[in-house]
């Protein structure tokens, strides 16, 4: 299976002026193979939510109809492809979240590190927190 990509890498990919945008743009030059990376609609409501919240965002905030343009840019190459969600994603994910300590909430990171193992994808993302997840194949773009 292809990468998973990471609400983070999708920010970075959709916004030039991003501080990942560099890396993760050279990262996606190497990559040639059709189909080669999934993006699931969490990362894809994540990255909605980021670009488009002033908080986040500040001057360079985007409104609905400048992620939606750069959106469907992305989706035009054909190395990225809408995933569903994979089978045993569910078990995945309760393991995951019912290993936490009480206390710590169960993120997002917890659903895409679940979604990435079952099914058998490799995580593109810039969080080194991710590595706390076993079992999970993570690629870091440089």
């Amino acid at each position: 299976m292809g990468a998973l990509v990471d609400v983070n890498v999708l920010v970075a990919l959709m916004h030039a002026r991003h501080v990942h945008s560099a890396p993760a743009v050279r990262w996606l030059a190497r990559l040639d193979d059709p189909g080669a990376l999934a993006v699931c609609r969490v990362s894809q409501m994540g990255a909605l939510r980021i670009l488009t919240n002033p908080s986040a965002m500040k001057n360079d905030v985007k409104n609905a109809s400048e992620f939606w343009d750069g959106w469907d840019q992305l989706m035009e190459d054909e190395r990225f492809a809408l995933a569903g969600e994979p089978a045993g994603l569910q078990s995945k994910w309760r393991a995951i979240t019912a290993a936490l300590p009480r206390g710590k909430p169960a993120e997002t990171d917890c659903y895409l590190a679940a979604f990435a193992i079952a099914g058998r994808h490799s995580l593109v993302s810039f969080d080194r927190g991710l590595k706390r997840f076993a079992g999970l194949d993570l690629t870091m773009p440089a």
